[in-house]
């Protein structure tokens, strides 16, 4: 039988979408994604999600419940702003609405970096300076000691999308530092899925960004596992049970 995952994502994105499926090859038999849009402000200035916003969110949720999905994944980066309180609230909503198991990629993110005993990171923002400073606040808040910060200045989503692989590989080099065990890519815009393997290699580290997290987070809702090295440490060999393949 074929699970469904769901993915919540706002209305200028296409990270997610841009990766599933390629990513996801290996279990194409087993598994689906589906794709729900939501209206929101643009992403890159990070506001909250006002109440007023609530029934454009419970009108893409319902849908993904129409649509017969098992999990689903809210890859906004309202979580990221405004921390993982907010991302369990954000999930525990979508479970309401759904009737489904629920997470987002910032908890997808901060449960990966915990479960691969990362305690320190190299942090990339496609943002601001100031929305590089409130996304290094989230995860201070979770534990986690920052290395260094990096902000592109990007304003809109459509930007992020379209900065040239090349460039983004660049970004991500530049922003390791020694006492760095990670690169975090904060959103799901940027196309780091296709230059992953190749920096992971050319830094001896992994790259978590939040486009494969996402599918990742999904994945791991639905107990299933991709092994897929071409796309990164996160998709490499299976890890032990409870680590890639647990059910929570």
């Amino acid at each position: 039988m074929q699970q469904r995952i769901g993915h919540l994502v706002p209305s200028t994105s296409i990270g997610v979408e841009r990766w599933a499926a390629q990513i996801c090859k290996p279990v194409a038999i087993e598994s689906a994604h589906a794709i729900a849009r939501v209206s929101l402000p643009e992403i890159m200035s990070g506001p909250a999600i006002a109440p007023s916003q609530s029934g454009e969110l419970t009108r893409a949720a319902a849908q993904l419940a129409d649509a017969g999905v098992r999990a689903v994944v809210w890859s906004g980066s309202s979580a990221d702003l405004h921390g993982a309180a907010h991302g369990r609230a954000m999930a525990r909503w979508i479970e309401e609405v759904t009737g489904v198991r629920a997470s987002t990629v910032t908890l997808g993110q901060l449960e990966l970096l915990a479960r691969r005993d990362i305690v320190s990171l190299a942090l990339v923002s496609p943002g601001s300076e100031q929305t590089a400073g409130r996304l290094a606040d989230t995860y201070l808040a979770a534990g986690f000691k920052i290395s260094s910060v990096t902000a592109l200045g990007l304003t809109t989503a459509r930007e992020a999308a379209e900065l040239p692989v090349s460039r983004v590989r660049r970004v991500l080099l530049d922003a390791d530092l020694p006492d760095a065990q990670c690169v975090v890519v904060a959103g799901t815009e940027l196309p780091v899925a296709p230059v992953a393997a190749l920096v992971e290699r050319e830094l001896g580290k992994p790259v978590y960004d939040g486009a494969r997290v996402a599918v990742h987070t999904g994945l791991e809702l639905l107990g299933l596992c991709v092994t897929a090295p071409e796309w990164g440490e996160m998709f490499g060999a299976p890890h032990p049970a409870g680590v890639c393949c647990d059910t929570h």
